[in-house]
């Protein structure tokens, strides 16, 4: 299906993240992989998509994991939730589900009624994938047949979760070591391992007025796979959790602080401002924030992506700061264009990883 020159970001569904994705330069050489959240409806993925016109001959990843095993095992939401989505035009042309091995049978059955010959399907693996070699083969080669897709239309997603706080090389190693348990795996039609290292909240390690930087470990380690001099057998395409924790969101009524989150080469930049609904200029903290970001060397300039159009206008006009969705939307569709531009961009990619190579002390070519 595609090369390790591609990207998978994982996003939950939020609908700022619907319009960071439909608002690319292009998406040829990524491939999205959206989760339905068990607090909002599964039907807003196609709902999101078709309002904000998502091409419908541009594949994209669905899954829908935190709705398995809910209802009647023998009429499940996700039969219908899937069958729904083969009868829409959109997701008929472009959607391929996913699954697991630790899915439950409904959820398997109802994965492989919807999925077609053509488009095929994806397995997510989880570290507990892992444990065993031989229980790994067997779980796959049962998988396979249950689902009635082989290797040549099954994808791979080596799915790692959250790595924030944790050295690069060490997780390089875990990646390799994945990689080298997973069986035939020239066989499968793409390979990516996926990670993320964005940290779980604005919590009170961080400086707030400030910008607090975090290290992109999941972009350091993959970097460190595909360049370095520890050859694996495939070369995986990178995947994240774009500028979100893996788990999920929280629920209710949430505190709404005022921030940018505005990814560079190897870090994610963080600006943590004060709670919107008690400080004097509330959501208008964020024309201010835009203001000192593009002062700074590591803004890329508004021609470089949508979100960095919107921060320059917001930072010099009086228009409306807009709201939290807003700002997320600039920050995910800024990071995307990040990551698509690193991807594809062989020598900075090489210069990066030298640069990589000597903080992690991997060697590369």
């Amino acid at each position: 299906m595609f090369s390790h020159k591609h990207y998978v970001p994982i996003l939950k569904g939020k609908p700022a993240e619907f319009q960071a994705v439909t608002k690319l330069k292009s998406v040829n050489s990524m491939t999205p992989l959206f989760e339905a959240i068990p607090s909002k409806s599964p039907a807003t993925i196609p709902e999101q998509l078709k309002k904000n016109k998502w091409d419908n001959t541009s594949k994209y990843f669905v899954d829908f994991l935190f709705f398995d095993a809910k209802g009647p095992a023998s009429n499940p939401p996700l039969s219908a939730i899937l069958a729904g989505m083969k009868a829409a035009a959109l997701l008929q042309h472009a959607a391929i589900p996913v699954t697991g091995t630790g899915r439950s049978p409904a959820y398997q059955k109802a994965v492989s009624q919807s999925a077609d010959p053509k488009r095929g399907l994806a397995i997510r693996l989880i570290p507990d994938d892992f444990d065993n070699q031989a229980d790994l083969t067997k779980s796959l080669n049962a998988l396979s047949g249950l689902l009635k897709h082989g290797p040549s239309t099954t994808d791979i997603i080596i799915d790692v979760g959250s790595i924030a706080g944790h050295q690069a090389s060490i997780i390089a190693q875990v990646y390799r070591a994945y990689l080298g348990l997973l069986p035939n795996i020239d066989a499968w039609r793409s390979v990516t391992i996926v990670g993320g290292a964005f940290p779980g909240g604005l919590d009170a390690s961080m400086t707030r007025n400030a910008w607090n930087n975090r290290p992109r470990i999941d972009w350091q380690a993959w970097l460190a796979v595909v360049t370095g001099s520890q050859k694996v057998k495939r070369l995986p395409s990178y995947g994240d959790y774009s500028i979100s924790h893996p788990g999920l969101p929280p629920e209710g009524q949430a505190t709404i602080l005022a921030q940018l989150r505005y990814s560079t080469d190897s870090q994610f930049m963080i600006w943590k401002g004060h709670n919107v609904r008690k400080h004097q200029n509330r959501f208008g903290q964020f024309n201010g924030i835009c203001k000192e970001l593009i002062n700074r060397p590591e803004y890329r300039g508004p021609s470089f992506s949508l979100g960095d159009s919107e921060i320059q206008a917001k930072a010099t006009t009086a228009g409306s700061p807009g709201s939290a969705q807003t700002w997320r939307k600039i920050g995910a569709n800024h990071h995307i264009e990040t990551a698509l531009d690193q991807i594809a961009n062989p020598p900075r990619l090489q210069g990066q990883a030298n640069f990589l190579a000597d903080r992690l002390h991997v060697q590369v070519l």
